[in-house]
């Protein structure tokens, strides 16, 4: 069978079937675009600034530290309304002193938790501790 008989025959079936696969890709990848979209308006980014930075401690003296800086930035993604609804009170931001292996004092990392949202990232990520000798 020559080439040119190859693409004669049937040319009828043979347009059909890439136009049918012409639509089916068409479909698909104009699906995967709104699925990418749809996800991206389902969550809100939001920074809250100067969130005081708390202390978890045991209570036997270790409240009594110096933090800087004192206050952290923290960026926040979740459902719209309830990042539009957050407060600053609302997040907390913390270093935990509780570990039997932290130092008495140096560069801890921030840890931050927010009620229904995730924690993106907190700026700075670490902050400085003095603890009284």
């Amino acid at each position: 069978m020559a080439w040119r008989e190859l693409f004669i025959q049937n040319r009828a079936q043979k347009l059909g079937s890439l136009a049918l696969a012409t639509l089916i890709w068409l479909t698909v990848r104009s699906n995967l675009g709104m699925d990418r979209l749809a996800s991206n308006e389902a969550f809100r980014v939001r920074v809250l600034e100067n969130i005081p930075v708390g202390v978890l401690a045991t209570g036997q003296g270790e409240t009594q530290v110096q933090i800087l800086p004192s206050v952290v930035h923290v960026e926040v993604e979740g459902d719209p309304d309830v990042v539009q609804r957050l407060t600053p009170s609302d997040v907390q931001a913390y270093v935990n002193l509780l570990s039997p292996e932290a130092p008495r004092q140096g560069m801890f990392r921030v840890n931050a938790r927010a009620p229904g949202v995730r924690v993106v990232v907190v700026l700075p990520e670490s902050v400085r501790v003095e603890r009284p000798r």
